[in-house]
């Protein structure tokens, strides 16, 4: 399903399933305002199980660029010129986009905060409830020039176990304590890289074991899934003794890795019908596109749509509008000039067979 050092296949399934995830936790969200900020089991069980949705676009990020330079080498000018494009002028556009969206909308200025703090929170992506990953990412990439040195894969053993520790400290036994100002604002944020960075790793620790992880996870289906399983009964079981829960929670570090290898496992399986592989593909390529555009979409259909809509019987056709919505949005700016500038949409490669 994928050629030797070259292009993947399986990550358009990755791609296309982490970015309905994500929009299912942000429809599940509307229906939770919608009915009266209170969800029923439905919604909430959507909400939550979808949040795998965001470590996995994490995952698949550091991947990508850990296996490119894996067989291609490092080019640092290259590497900013394309990371500036790709993600640091689309994260400027659309923060600012809806900066002043809002405004108009709304009426909410983000300067009544104060200079420093607006600030900060465009850094963090808080310009728009899901533009904080975007901050995360930029933030990764400022760190991956130095993490590209890592070539081995015994390294790659003990960065990965680094990173666990370092995300454990700062999710679980960091605490800002009295620590005020500009660096206890910065350390507070969501966004904050260290609370994250696992995810990073792990998709470069996938990258360097790509070959023997990738066979085992596709012998191993069967286990896998009844993993997934379990993964998931635990997950209704943490959202229901403790409530909400955050995507970059602790057992993620276990569940994401198991999840994405099942994933990979049954990738062909998935992509064997001809209109699966067309959907995923096409979902997979747009991925980021639809991430970017999709609360815009979703804001205008709940003030057009009638109060009678937000029933959790018509969840199903709010979610295909939102998506069929939201796809269509992204084929509108592509006709515009200069459109790889507002939308990062990657170009669909020849899928062959690996012999």
């Amino acid at each position: 399903m994928s050629n030797s050092r070259g292009h993947i296949s399986e990550i358009h399934v990755l791609r296309a399933i982490a970015c309905l995830l994500v929009l299912f936790v942000h429809v599940s969200a509307t229906f939770y305002y919608q009915q009266g900020q209170q969800f029923n089991d439905l919604t909430y069980f959507i909400n939550q199980i979808s949040r795998f949705g965001t470590p996995i676009f994490a995952l698949i990020s550091g991947f990508l660029l850990f296996y490119q330079t894996r067989f291609k080498g490092f080019n640092l000018s290259r590497f900013v010129s394309s990371r500036f494009t790709k993600i640091g002028i689309p994260f400027l556009f659309w923060s600012i986009f809806y900066l002043l969206f809002m405004y108009v909308a709304e009426g909410v200025n983000p300067f009544d905060v104060g200079e420093k703090q607006f600030l900060v929170n465009f850094s963090f992506g808080n310009s728009f409830y899901h533009l904080y990953f975007m901050s995360i990412v930029f933030q990764f990439y400022l760190v991956f020039p130095l993490l590209q040195l890592v070539r081995s894969k015994k390294s790659w053993a003990i960065l990965l176990g680094i990173a666990i520790a370092v995300n454990v400290y700062f999710l679980e036994i960091f605490s800002l304590g009295e620590m005020e100002g500009i660096w206890g604002n910065i350390l507070g944020q969501r966004a904050f890289l260290p609370n994250w960075i696992y995810f990073f790793i792990f998709g470069g620790f996938l990258a360097y074991y790509w070959e023997p992880l990738s066979s085992f996870a596709k012998r191993s289906k069967v286990l896998l899934g009844v993993s997934v399983i379990l993964i998931t009964l635990v997950a209704v079981w943490e959202y229901t003794v403790m409530g909400s829960i955050a995507s970059n929670r602790v057992t993620n570090m276990i569940n994401i890795p198991i999840i994405t290898l099942f994933i990979i496992g049954v990738g062909s399986n998935i992509t064997r019908l001809k209109w699966t592989n067309l959907f995923m593909t096409k979902i997979g390529t747009l991925s980021m596109a639809i991430y970017l555009s999709h609360p815009f979409v979703l804001y205008c259909v709940q003030e057009i749509a009638p109060p009678s809509i937000w029933k959790t019987i018509h969840f199903p056709a709010i979610y295909l509008i939102i998506l069929l919505g939201t796809i269509l949005m992204v084929k509108i700016i592509q006709l515009l000039p200069w459109n790889q500038y507002i939308l990062t949409v990657p170009k669909i490669k020849t899928l062959q067979q690996s012999k």
